[in-house]
């Protein structure tokens, strides 16, 4: 047995090579069609695994309690999607009327603004009221372009939304068979690679959760505040917008103070307040992008330092869009484990550093030396 497994490569026959390049080409083309099967769908189902593995801990208790599998991986789902589904709809709510007043008063609203910012900047009045009406032509042309790519990619989109949920419940009631499945099938000379997989992809993506779940909390409550100090309507609303905006790289929560600030500068004619509550907003969003949010993460990590996260979490979300949330920092678990496996645990007995540190001594000792001489 040992022998056959020991064969050079010059002992290999002919038959031997064609069946290497069969078998290579068969893998090949397997790889080939999964990845067109499940291409288009890959970050959802990616994106259904971290949630999976992350809402096993309130699986596990309630399967404890109500000792059914499968009731309670149901349960665990429902309890993050039905509190989202009615914050989504009561903000979709309160805010279509809004919407639609400003379609209907849309002309006076561009009157407003053009005369204040006459007022204070010295543009013409009607110079402004222009760009203005322009700006608007081009928001409603885009967003219903925006529409439009929705309604082409309704299909994907419910496709995607399916196997998120499906692959949540599949991890939840399935994981010791998939857990055994893997780890039959993996060689056990691979076992530190896994071992090392688990503790940095799991850290990673705990932090990177951690870390965005806090961050839009604290963002949320942020313009509660500003919005109970300075009496703007719909404060809870637009506090739960926040929360949900933030997840949205093109959007964010800029989407939300900076037409507050306009609001308060023009109809309530307020600038001191328009620019306390824009400047506040500009604070939160770089605190949050460049401090906040890698820091919380890192924390949570415990394996990363606050660079590598922010380098996660930034080149994830530009890359990947939202679902960068929690593929950059995998990402970044993935490359510290292939690492670690391939350098080993750091040492300094066998490292570079002790060199360095005996030849540096070696030559003060030589200095000492020729000194006394």
């Amino acid at each position: 047995m040992e022998k056959e497994e020991s064969r050079r490569l010059s002992d290999l026959t002919i038959e031997d090579a064609k069946r290497i390049l069969v078998y290579g080409l068969v893998i090949a083309l397997a790889v080939g069609l999964f990845i067109l099967l499940v291409g288009q769908v890959l970050v959802a189902i990616l994106l259904g695994v971290v949630a999976g593995i992350y809402l096993l801990p309130v699986q596990e208790w309630l399967e404890k309690h109500l000792r059914a599998r499968a009731g309670s991986a149901i349960i665990t789902i429902a309890l993050i999607v039905v509190p989202l589904i009615a914050l989504t709809g009561y903000a979709w709510y309160e805010l279509s009327d809004y919407s639609n007043l400003v379609n209907e008063k849309h002309d006076s609203i561009i009157e407003s603004i053009s005369r204040a910012v006459s007022r204070y900047v010295p543009i013409r009045h009607e110079s402004t009221r222009a760009g203005l009406q322009a700006a608007f032509t081009e928001a409603v042309t885009r967003s219903g372009e925006v529409t439009q790519e929705l309604r082409k990619r309704a299909a994907l989109l419910l496709a995607s939304l399916a196997l998120f949920f499906f692959t949540v419940f599949y991890i939840l009631t399935q994981r010791i068979r998939i857990g055994a499945y893997l780890k039959v099938r993996i060689p056990g000379d691979y076992m530190p690679l896994y071992e090392k997989l688990v503790q940095n992809i799991g850290a990673a993506l705990r932090g990177a959760l951690r870390a965005v779940f806090i961050d839009q909390t604290i963002k949320a409550v942020v313009i509660f505040i500003l919005n109970v100090v300075f009496d703007v309507p719909l404060a809870i609303v637009l506090a739960i917008v926040t929360f949900l905006a933030g997840f949205f790289p093109l959007i964010g929560e800029w989407a939300i103070y900076v037409p507050i600030s306009v609001y308060l500068f023009v109809f309530r004619h307020e600038p001191t307040s328009a620019t306390i509550y824009l400047s506040i907003g500009i604070a939160l969003t770089i605190c949050s992008s460049l401090l906040l949010r890698p820091k919380l993460a890192s924390a949570g990590a415990r394996r990363f330092s606050f660079y590598w996260m922010l380098l996660a979490l930034v080149s994830g979300v530009y890359v990947f869009g939202i679902p960068g949330i929690v593929l950059g920092p995998a990402i970044l678990g993935f490359v510290k484990a292939v690492a670690d496996t391939i350098f080993g645990d750091v040492r300094y007995e066998t490292s570079l550093l002790k060199t360095e540190d005996e030849q540096q001594g070696q030559k003060l000792v030589e200095q000492a030396q020729r000194e006394t001489a």
